[in-house]
């Protein structure tokens, strides 16, 4: 049994089924970055937990297997702790072309250009990083820290720092470029000289509208004023109206301006289809096997728990999306380790409900979290739950009244989600 899990990741449908019936837009986009000469920025819209990192995933997933298009995923919400945007996006860039020649076979052209690429991404890391700290300098401390110890401060933390194999000295390795529009112009050279053969690089950028303020706006403005390769193709999957706070938060400015900003950045933008209900059945069959591979979860059979988990998702009933089921399962993985576990799997098929319940509809659940059901309450959204209960838990109901039944496991199964509280709840 696992607590956490890395989400999305794993969630790869090797047949390259999309959930939700996104295979359409995965075509569209596929076609768009293979049929388009120079690079671009593209952003992906949709709200949270509509499943745009799942998305991003499997079309990753699919890209892999094209022999000119290099797809690399960035999660910008885990590379937040480095204090260099720059850097932290071209290491990346630079692992994961190495890797793509790697499974073709590297000649040795390709070895020359790969160390290039390294080499200039440290070199251009490092000027921007002094250009950056002198700016911070000077406005902080009015001049009085000079640019000789400022240069002194950048090559000492440089010295320290190892990218591959290849330890950073910058007294004998490195020398300033001019400035920093001849270290950008550098690097982009190396990086289309990488890809000879007219290969794309398709970054994807992820999870922006989660991190920093700062570092979110940082990345921004690195795609648009360092990444100007003819080969270099961003996708950003983003919320839009998130994201626009962030920039509102950092600028001071107000909305209609923060979503002018990020037109400068933006040369075209798609919204993520919404879900299509032909597949909603099939996308939730789809996530509930891999929810219950991925936390490890051991069910004598899946196959009534996986036909109320579809039922409970409809939009008849919860309308749950990917990310709201994810964190269901937390509830599920928690409350499975807090009891022995034949306890565990005697309770799961409560413990899913009410966990799925609490995450989607905290009224309904503390209506609902004493185990007892009544036909006839005025509240609509509590009447399906009645019906719910009476197909799929028949031989669980105690009858109190001709209307009224109550469920001893399953108050026994809100009782222990109850004692959990994820990050994300809100009361």
């Amino acid at each position: 049994m696992k607590l956490a899990i890395n989400h999305h990741a794993t969630r790869i449908d090797k047949n390259s089924n999309y959930i939700f019936g996104r295979e359409e837009f995965a075509v569209n986009l596929k076609n768009i970055f293979t049929n388009t000469d120079g690079g671009f920025v593209l952003a992906i819209d949709a709200s949270w937990g509509e499943g745009k990192t799942s998305f991003t995933h499997q079309l990753i997933y699919d890209l892999k297997y094209s022999n000119n298009l290099i797809p690399i995923y960035y999660d910008a919400f885990s590379n937040d702790f480095s204090s260099d945007t720059f850097l932290s996006i071209g290491a990346t860039i630079s692992h994961e072309v190495e890797k793509h020649f790697q499974k073709k076979g590297l000649n040795n052209k390709n070895k020359i250009q790969i160390t290039h690429l390294k080499s200039v991404t440290k070199k251009t890391a490092v000027e921007l990083v002094k250009l950056g700290t002198n700016l911070a300098v000077r406005s902080l401390t009015a001049g009085v820290v000079g640019s000789s110890e400022l240069e002194k401060f950048a090559s000492d933390a440089f010295n320290s720092v190892t990218f591959d194999t290849l330890e950073l000295d910058l007294n004998k390795k490195f020398e300033a470029y001019e400035n920093s529009k001849t270290s950008i112009q550098s690097y982009v050279k190396a990086l289309e000289s990488v890809c000879s053969e007219n290969e794309k690089v398709v970054f994807f950028i992820d999870e922006l509208d989660r991190c920093r303020p700062n570092f979110a706006v940082e990345v921004l403005e690195k795609i648009k004023h360092l990444f100007l390769a003819k080969n270099v193709i961003f996708v950003i999957s983003y919320n839009k109206l998130q994201l626009s706070k962030i920039i509102s938060s950092v600028y001071g400015v107000d909305a209609e301006d923060s979503f002018k900003y990020l037109e400068k950045f933006i040369h075209i933008e798609a919204k993520l289809p919404m879900i299509d209900s032909k597949y909603q059945e099939s996308s939730y069959k789809l996530l509930f096997n891999s929810f219950v591979d991925e936390f490890d979860i051991q069910l004598p059979s899946d196959e009534y728990l996986r036909n109320m988990f579809i039922s409970l998702c409809s939009d008849k009933h919860l309308k749950m999306n990917s990310r709201e089921i994810e964190r269901a399962f937390s509830y599920v993985s928690f409350c499975f380790a807090s009891l022995p576990q034949n306890d565990g799997l005697e309770l799961f098929r409560f413990f899913l409900p009410a966990a799925m319940i609490k995450v989607k509809n905290r009224e309904l659940f503390e209506s609902v979290k004493g185990g007892s059901f009544n036909s006839l309450n005025g509240n609509n959204s509590q009447k399906w739950v009645y019906n719910f209960f009476d197909k799929y838990f028949s031989d669980y109901l105690e009858q109190k009244a001709s209307n009224v039944y109550y469920v001893k496991a399953f108050e026994e199964a809100c009782t222990i989600v109850s004692i959990f509280k994820l990050p994300a709840d809100v009361e």
